[in-house]
């Protein structure tokens, strides 16, 4: 050991793998004693800034609806949503499975592809059964789709946390059974920080180990791998 600690730079590095062993290996074996499915989040935006900052890693705990007040981090989930017109009917569906009876059939959201340009989100419906690919691709926002049975609009679909990673935004608002959120560098709310409910909560945020999953994401972003340009740092944003 001390040999390879006299190699420049070694000292470092080694530092860096055993940070990197504890925090995932944290993540991987402490869900059980904080209660929660998400023990611990990579923060990826920089909406919380200045207060957490992209490639913070977050630990959570999880958290009754008593429990969290206003002020508190709370880090949720937000189900898939579409909202279509059908036959001149307007309906909305929201979460994985949800359907909705119309003169057509038995409409069903079964997901949404979501995209990097959020105006190119997709959208996976079944129209009785059947999955609606009208021109070859799942429909996309915005757009009008007809054939021989069917005259279907696209009026907005989200798939939200972009790369499943769970949305991390302050509590400002506290009602009887729902939260109303916003992210501190935020101008104003999103559509869907209204009405956060108790069950898309996977707890609170305790603590927070500074700018160590931002490795990672910058590894992610020079590889190519979050549908970006390789080998430039085109996705990993900063405060």
């Amino acid at each position: 050991i001390e040999k390879f600690n006299s190699l420049p730079g070694m000292h470092d590095i080694y530092f860096v793998m055993v940070a990197l062993l504890l925090a995932f290996g944290f993540l991987q074996t402490s869900g059980t004693l904080l209660d929660t499915e998400r023990p611990a989040v990579s923060v990826i935006s920089p909406s919380m800034c200045p207060a957490i900052q992209v490639g913070d890693i977050l630990v959570v705990k999880g958290a009754d609806y008593e429990d969290i007040q206003i002020d508190d981090v709370i880090i949720y989930d937000v189900p898939d949503r579409a909202e279509i017109q059908l036959g001149g009917e307007k309906i909305v569906l929201e979460g994985e499975g949800d359907t909705e009876e119309t003169p057509q059939g038995t409409l069903e959201l079964i997901d949404v592809i979501p995209s990097r340009d959020r105006s190119m989100d997709q959208v996976v419906l079944e129209l009785n059964g059947e999955k609606l690919k009208p021109d070859g691709n799942y429909p996309v926002e915005g757009r009008q789709y007809s054939s021989s049975t069917y005259n279907i609009g696209i009026n907005y679909v989200t798939s939200l946390p972009y790369d499943n990673t769970p949305i991390v935004h302050r509590v400002v608002e506290k009602h009887d059974n729902s939260f109303e959120t916003m992210g501190d560098a935020n101008t104003g709310q999103i559509e869907f920080e209204r009405n956060v409910t108790a069950d898309q909560v996977y707890g609170k945020q305790v603590f927070k180990i500074p700018r160590l999953g931002l490795l990672k994401l910058v590894t992610m972003d020079l590889l190519g791998l979050q549908g970006d340009q390789p080998l430039v740092l085109d996705a990993t944003p900063s405060c």
